[in-house]
C-alpha cells in the first residue's frame, strides 16, 4: 500500500512519539488541538470541558505511547478518543447524550440575519451556517466530518461507531435538507427584494 505524504508524516510522528520524543508529542498536540476543539464544540458549548477532555486525551496518549499502533491514523484516533471522552463526560453531567445530544447548541443569529444581501459571500456563508445548525444533530456531525475534516465515509463510520450505510444516509438526508432550506431562504430574499422595488 502506497502512503500519501501526510500519512507518512503521521506514521513518523507516531513512531517518534512511541520512542518517547517530546517534540513529536508537542507537534501532534499543536497540529490537532484546534481540530479537536472545533469537533468538541459539536457536542457541547462548555469550552472548559472540551479543553479538559483534550488535555486528558493528549496526556493519555503520552502515557500510553508504547501501546499505540503505528498504523493507526492520527486524526481518526484522536477524534474517536475525544468523541468517546466527551460523550462519557456529558453523560456524567446528566446532559442528554442520545440522538439529540447537540440540542444544547446555541441557535446562531436571529431570522433577521437571513435578510442580508445575497451578493455578499459572507452573508451566504452565514446563511449556510444557520441552516447547517438547524439540521438534526447527527447530520451536523456527519457533514462536519465529511466537509470540514475531509474524512471518508468509512472513517466517519469508525469515528461515530455506526455503519457505512448509516453515514451515507445521514449525508444524503442532510445535504437534501440543507439544499432545500438554503433554496427557500434565497428565494424568499429575492422575492422581498423584488417586491421592494
Amino acid at each position: 500500500m502506497i502512503l500519501s505524504q501526510i500519512q507518512q508524516e503521521e506514521y513518523l510522528l507516531w513512531e517518534r512519539l512511541k520512542a518517547g520524543d517530546p517534540a513529536a508529542f508537542g507537534e501532534i498536540s499543536m497540529r490537532y488541538y484546534r481540530l479537536l476543539f472545533d469537533y468538541g464544540r459539536k457536542f457541547t458549548k462548555d469550552r472548559e470541558l472540551i479543553k479538559d477532555v483534550i488535555q486528558d486525551v493528549l496526556l493519555l496518549i503520552w502515557q500510553k505511547k508504547g501501546q499505540i499502533d503505528s498504523n493507526e491514523n492520527v486524526k481518526l484516533y484522536l477524534l474517536k478518543i475525544v468523541r468517546n471522552r466527551l460523550y462519557k463526560e456529558l453523560q456524567k453531567q446528566q446532559l442528554r447524550a442520545s440522538e439529540d445530544y447537540f440540542e444544547q447548541l446555541e441557535v446562531a443569529d436571529s431570522e433577521e440575519a437571513l435578510i442580508i444581501s445575497t451578493e455578499s459571500t459572507q452573508s451566504i456563508v452565514e446563511k449556510l451556517n444557520l441552516h447547517l445548525k438547524a439540521l438534526p444533530k447527527r447530520q451536523q456531525e456527519v457533514l462536519f466530518l465529511k466537509f470540514y475534516q475531509d474524512l471518508t465515509n468509512d472513517e466517519i463510520a469508525e469515528v461515530m461507531h455506526i455503519n457505512r450505510q448509516s453515514v451515507a444516509n445521514l449525508l444524503h438526508n442532510g445535504l437534501r435538507l440543507l439544499k432545500a432550506r438554503f433554496f427557500l431562504t434565497t428565494l424568499g430574499i429575492l422575492l422581498l427584494t423584488w417586491s421592494g422595488q
